[in-house]
């Protein structure tokens, strides 16, 4: 894809010479910030494309995040209301010791730090907000006071201007460059402090990027790369039942730990009975596990060659195991299980 990306992109452009400016794409909540005379005065979310959340308050909280920019001149013109994108993220380690927290005081524990980040983000008091070690990275600058030639420029600008940008950014000659970058963070990716997802590649020239357009709400000009998930194999030791709050009946694949992308791994959602027939997955398989967006771990497979003759098909039981026996039931056109008893306490 990336080299079908490169291919159309030096098309498009008739020949013409082209550099690529590659970013780690941050694992986080994409955020536009709007300054008028230097000073910050509104923050928005992506929502849908079209509108967002207005998260300012909640944003001015946000250690790194300058409610003022440096005055910089381009051009011999200081740039004083513009446009900023970046992305809201929290360290690995902030996000580990708070879900600790939340087990020491018996709380349930948050999925990933992108969801922590995604939620604390709506909430309506800012001084909650501001407890989060939330932090921002600036990728985008967009301003009418002058005209702009490139993002490997823009990234310099924002710097100066006061505004974190990530350290790890690059400019690449040529599609060979951008692989080898690509090579390059998928062997050190463990070794950064926050989550990442893969890659963005971006024409660097502004009026280039432009000429090349859009499709859709897609852009020509750019094009993500998301690195294969790390797999582990393990033994299924058992299946367990999770029953949420609508009273849906979700199955967990209880593991023979194993340590995966950072963590140790003992369980796993396996989704609904639908997805355990499918994969035939049988009490004592070895099976293929991987995190889904490198932070929630997922049965994926089964080693067939290494299934023991002792292994046994999973079986719904008829009733919940909350100890008022509700019993288990699957709605006609349905693939969850729900626990019928209106006092259930799981639920």
């Amino acid at each position: 894809e990336v080299l079908d990306f490169d291919r159309r992109v030096r098309e498009l452009l008739e020949g013409e010479a082209v550099e690529y400016f590659v970013e780690l794409k941050f694992d986080g909540v994409a955020i536009s910030l709007h300054y008028e005379d230097l000073l910050f005065n509104l923050a928005v979310t992506r929502g849908d494309g079209f509108s967002g959340d207005n998260v300012t308050q909640n944003l001015r909280t946000i250690k790194n995040l300058p409610l003022k920019a440096k005055e910089v001149s381009y051009n011999g013109k200081v740039l004083k209301n513009f446009e900023v994108r970046g992305e809201v993220y929290m360290f690995a380690d902030d996000f580990r010791r708070i879900n600790q927290e939340r087990i020491s005081k018996g709380e349930k524990t948050y999925a990933n730090p992108r969801n922590l980040t995604s939620g604390t983000l709506k909430l309506l008091d800012p001084r909650q907000v501001a407890e989060r070690p939330l932090r921002i990275v600036c990728y985008y600058l967009d301003t009418d006071d002058v005209p702009l030639r490139s993002q490997s420029e823009n990234i310099d600008l924002l710097n100066k201007m006061g505004f974190p940008v990530s350290k790890y950014s690059g400019l690449c000659r040529n599609i060979d460059e951008v692989f080898e970058y690509i090579k390059k963070w998928e062997d050190k990716k463990k070794e950064l402090p926050f989550q990442i997802d893969g890659i963005v590649i971006k024409v660097n020239s502004l009026h280039q990027q432009e000429r090349l357009g859009a499709v859709a709400r897609s852009p020509r000009w750019a094009i993500a790369y998301k690195y294969e998930a790390e797999k582990a194999e393990t033994v299924l030791k058992g299946i367990t039942l999770q029953v949420g709050r609508t009273g849906i009946v979700t199955p967990v694949a209880e593991l023979e730990p194993v340590f995966l992308a950072g963590s140790t791994i003992s369980r796993a959602t396996l989704h609904n009975a639908d997805y355990i027939e499918g994969l035939d997955l049988r009490i004592g398989d070895t099976v293929l596990i991987e995190k889904g967006g490198e932070v929630i771990p997922k049965v994926t497979g089964v080693v067939l060659e290494k299934r023991p003759p002792e292994a046994t098909k999973f079986v719904f039981p008829e009733h919940c195991d909350c100890g008022l026996k509700g019993r288990l039931v699957r709605p006609i056109g349905e693939v969850a299980y729900y626990c019928e008893h209106p006092e259930c306490p799981w639920q």
